[in-house]
């Protein structure tokens, strides 16, 4: 069987030319794979912590049954905001900071229109250091919330073209194209407590925040706590906690701690869970990745097959002669076979080792980012051991399968023809 494999390695090198395009589609097909799941993880990452870091948080702690009946009356399921609720919480290992939160619906307008708002009243404060750049969605020119603010809010841009408001009645688009329309810069909020009555109260816009969603741009409305609590009465109480932590990776440990600290009382959800859009969307990215990987492993299946059928082909007064001289017709299916089989191995180890190259070098310099929606930042790709190794040996796998169909033609050769063959 050793001499088997020695004239299958001395055939791989006799046909330097051919041996070296095959190795080469292999490395290369492994080596774009790694890089592009290297660059895909830096951005489901930056995906996912610019979606912790500006607004969700990565946990957040809502009393039991809210989740389930965010859609009827959230306001309802509120409970007592307390430093000593705020101690217990960041007393659990691996919790950086907690701040409170009222998510809310109601109706804004400007004096002559109205419109439905979605509002997200913060403690500010704490707010700084749960998502630490919530202030990152801002446009420019505005002027970020404080801690001693009282009566000023965030509005999404969209929503503030279409009230006419902006920040000390700062020109907007709208009003460049209608110079008669001065922008305001006061709206009237207005919502309802949880047992239905109603109340209002003016706002002064103090900066235009922005999103990918179009939908958030043209609702949402972003203020102090103390402002929500009084126009919905509830006072000293919020709707849900948002939660920073220490390393995103144990975020499933932290969760199960958490809990079991608050008890039955309770609900603690993951960043997941509160958006399961974002997370569908990354789902859907991880999916095309996926395929893209697949095609780009049968497009080297194909071109393994192609050359070693092509070998076939051009040794076949070779095979005869192996024939006529008594060398068995496994052992011919053996030859070829650990050809490709070796090929695999040297091509998918040399492109491994290219691959891993290309993705170390982007993480150390960087890819930078940024678009509508996220603050910018840079992607710094990387790769997993385990996805690395089973990357390797699905290519020796498809070098391996690859030639299974030309060994078996060579095998299957009749002497007489083979040797006939010019």
């Amino acid at each position: 069987m050793n001499i088997l494999f020695q004239v299958a390695i001395r055939n791989v090198f006799r046909n330097r030319r051919r041996s070296l395009f095959t190795l080469s589609a292999i490395a290369v097909g492994l080596a774009v794979v790694l890089v592009i799941t290297g660059v895909s993880n830096a951005f489901y990452r930056f995906s996912i912590e610019n979606a912790v870091n500006v607004k969700i948080g990565a946990l957040q702690i809502h009393k039991t049954g809210y989740l389930s009946n965010v859609s009827s009356n959230p306001l309802e399921f509120n409970f007592e905001y307390s430093e000593a609720l705020l101690t217990k919480i960041e007393n659990v290992t691996g919790v950086k900071a907690a701040g409170g939160r009222i998510i809310f619906r109601g109706l804004v307008s400007n004096g002559r229109n109205q419109a439905l708002f979605f509002g997200s009243a913060v403690d500010v404060a704490r707010e700084k250091l749960v998502c630490p750049r919530w202030l990152g969605s801002l446009t420019d020119g505005s002027r970020p919330l404080e801690p001693n603010d009282i009566g000023q809010v965030m509005v999404g841009q969209e929503l503030a073209r279409s009230l006419n408001v902006a920040p000390n009645g700062q020109l907007t688009e709208a009003s460049d194209s209608d110079p008669n329309r001065v922008p305001g810069e006061f709206l009237n909020l207005s919502g309802a407590s949880p047992q239905g009555r109603q109340n209002a109260v003016d706002v002064q816009v103090k900066g235009l925040t922005r999103s990918l969603l179009p939908l958030e741009e043209k609702r949402s409305v972003t203020l102090p706590l103390s402002v929500a609590q009084s126009l919905l009465g509830l006072e000293g109480k919020v709707t849900e906690i948002a939660v920073a932590i220490d390393d995103l990776d144990r975020l499933a440990v932290v969760q199960q701690n958490l809990q079991k600290v608050l008890g039955p009382e309770f609900e603690v959800s993951s960043w997941s869970e509160v958006q399961p859009f974002l997370r569908d969307v990354l789902f859907r990215q991880k999916i095309m990745i996926s395929i893209v990987s697949v095609i780009l492993f049968i497009l080297v299946l194909f071109v393994i097959a192609n050359t070693m059928t092509m070998a076939v082909f051009e040794r076949t007064r070779e095979i005869g002669t192996m024939l006529s001289v008594g060398i068995k017709r496994r052992q011919i299916q053996t030859i070829f076979f650990a050809e490709s089989v070796f090929v695999g191995v040297v091509g998918a180890f040399a492109g491994t080792l290219l691959g891993i190259f290309i993705v170390v070098v982007l993480s150390f310099v960087g890819i930078p980012f940024g678009s509508e929606g996220y603050s910018e930042g840079m992607l710094y790709p990387f790769v997993e051991i385990v996805f690395t190794l089973s990357a390797f040996t699905v290519a020796v796998f498809c070098a391996a399968l690859a030639g299974i169909f030309p060994a078996r033609r060579a095998s299957n050769m009749n002497p007489v023809d083979a040797l006939r063959a010019s």
